[in-house]
């Protein structure tokens, strides 16, 4: 079970810690570091690493809520496509509101009175603790908060631009 939750925590760091290459118009191609930077707490333990990975799941979940949000105009043009399939996207959002779960989950075991350690039982709960998430519990959290919020919400562009484009 510990590898399972390991892994979980590796997955959702890679997706924030790739590197991503998008188009300039001007200048072809231009590489985009998203290095998930500012954690300001070392990550010295597996305590502190599941306190991390529950705050990163808890922002990807708050770019989520957003993007749900969006009418399908909206959605167009957050994306930059022509047309937005609706029901790829719903699929999309679905497996990512269940893997977050599982992860938030995962990350959650034995975190007692830990940083951002409520329980959550389902995808409501999450959403609910998702929505009213902030990570603003000092500067230094704050800082991350908006670096990581940007990331995240640059991943999940790019997850649903593919939902778009791959039905």
């Amino acid at each position: 079970m510990q590898w399972l939750r390991m892994a979980s925590i590796l997955l959702l760091w890679a997706s924030g810690c790739r590197l991503a290459v998008a188009s300039d118009a001007g200048n072809g191609w231009m590489f985009v570091d998203l290095q998930r930077t500012g954690w300001p707490d070392t990550l010295s333990s597996q305590a502190s690493i599941d306190t991390a990975s529950r705050a990163e799941v808890l922002m990807f979940a708050k770019a989520l809520l957003a993007s749900e949000a969006l009418d399908e105009g909206g959605l167009q043009r957050q994306l930059g496509v022509p047309h937005v399939q609706l029901k790829s996207v719903r699929q999309v959002r679905e497996g990512l509101w269940d893997r977050l779960l599982g992860i938030y989950r995962n990350a959650s075991q034995d975190c007692g009175e830990q940083l951002f350690c409520p329980r959550v039982r389902s995808v409501a709960d999450l959403r609910q603790l998702a929505a009213a998430f902030t990570g603003d519990i000092s500067p230094a959290h704050a800082q991350w908060a908006s670096k990581s919020q940007g990331v995240h919400e640059q991943e999940l562009n790019e997850q649903l631009r593919v939902a778009v484009l791959r039905p």
